[in-house]
C-alpha cells in the first residue's frame, strides 16, 4: 500500500509530528521495567533493572507487555484529548496506515518478549 503524506501531515506541526511527540510511559514489576512508546506505537525507550533480569522469563515478559499497553492506552487516550481539542481531516489511506503501524508495534513487542525470554533462557532462570 502506498500513502502519500502531504507538508500539512508531515512536518513537527502536522499529524505524524503530534503523534511522534506525543509520548507516555509505564512501569511494570515493581518498577523494574519501565518503558517509553510514542503516538505511532514505537518503543521509544527501555529500562530493564538488572535485578528484572531475576524473574522468570514468564514473569519478565509479562511485565514488558503490561508496561506496553498501559503506556500504549495512556499515549492514546493524550492523542484523542489532542484530537478532540483541535479536530483535523485525515487524507485518505491513513486509517490503513494507522492500523499497520499498530501491528508493527505488536511485532515489536513480540520480538521484545522472545529476547527477554533468551536472556532469562541463557541466564538459567526460566520458570
Amino acid at each position: 500500500m502506498e500513502v502519500q503524506v502531504t507538508d500539512q501531515y508531515a512536518g513537527p506541526d502536522g499529524l505524524l509530528g503530534r503523534f511522534s511527540a506525543t509520548r507516555a510511559s509505564a512501569t511494570a514489576a515493581d518498577g523494574l521495567v519501565h518503558l517509553t512508546v510514542d503516538g505511532t506505537g514505537d518503543l521509544v525507550d527501555l529500562d530493564l533493572d538488572p535485578r528484572s533480569l531475576r524473574l522468570p522469563a514468564a514473569d519478565l515478559a509479562a511485565a514488558i507487555r503490561e508496561a506496553f499497553t498501559t503506556a500504549r492506552g495512556e499515549v492514546q487516550a493524550a492523542l484523542q484529548e489532542q484530537l478532540t481539542a483541535a479536530p483535523v481531516t485525515l487524507p485518505e489511506g491513513l486509517g490503513p496506515l494507522l492500523r499497520e503501524v499498530s501491528s508493527n508495534a505488536q511485532r515489536r513487542l513480540d520480538d521484545l518478549t522472545a529476547t527477554a525470554q533468551q536472556i532469562a533462557d541463557r541466564l538459567g532462570r526460566t520458570h
